[in-house]
């Protein structure tokens, strides 16, 4: 394969990811909602605009953080697929450093190695678009729907695995989780009734 698309490839998973990202944020992130009465109160409403610039500001701080991992696994998958190594799923747990505690690198590393098969396989694809790719790879719906589930459930159960690590009430934490846990449900079977369709 060349390395042109290769870079291409990964340009268009990337660009899958961001959009994924930021759809999520979206879907988890309440958005503030002014009283009516805030609204006709001029001192009121530069509040809730100081409330909505926090809000645009967690959206993008939400999708940043949601992409650090994808991006190191992405990273990785090229690199393996330029010099036909595997990837170094260790050298991916290391990078993450000292973040993750020592009972969840193994989940961690779980992850990591589906994320990194699934973005190997989405390399080794043809097509000249991320859908195409995926309609190579995975030839339909289900097989589409059931790789996501993987991941999904392999991000929660690391997730979970950092809670009581987390500062803050357990039970909003735990809500998160299951509210990403759902919107990411929902985003892939939006997006496998689109690129299967």
């Amino acid at each position: 394969m060349s390395a042109q698309s290769l870079a291409k490839k990964q340009e268009q998973i990337l660009a899958h990811e961001e959009a994924l990202a930021n759809r999520l944020a979206l879907a988890v992130l309440d958005k503030p909602t002014p009283p009516i009465w805030m609204i006709l109160i001029p001192i009121f409403f530069v509040f809730y605009a100081w409330k909505l610039k926090q809000y645009s500001n967690g959206l993008k701080d939400f999708a940043r953080h949601y992409l650090i991992s994808r991006r190191r696994a992405l990273e990785a998958a090229v690199a393996a697929e330029e010099t036909g190594k595997q990837v170094d799923i260790g050298a991916l747990v290391e990078a993450a450093g000292t973040n993750i505690p020592e009972q969840a690198k193994p989940l961690y590393q779980d992850w990591m190695q589906l994320l990194t098969e699934h973005y190997l396989s989405l390399l080794s694809a043809q097509g000249t678009s991320y859908a195409a790719l995926v309609r190579n790879r995975y030839q339909d719906k289900t097989s589409y729907l059931l790789c996501n589930s993987q991941l999904s459930r392999a991000e929660l159960v690391f997730g979970k695995a950092l809670v009581p690590q987390i500062q803050g009430d357990m039970t909003d934490l735990l809500d998160v989780l299951e509210r990403m846990e759902k919107a990411l449900a929902d985003l892939h079977r939006q997006e496998s009734e689109r690129i299967f369709s």
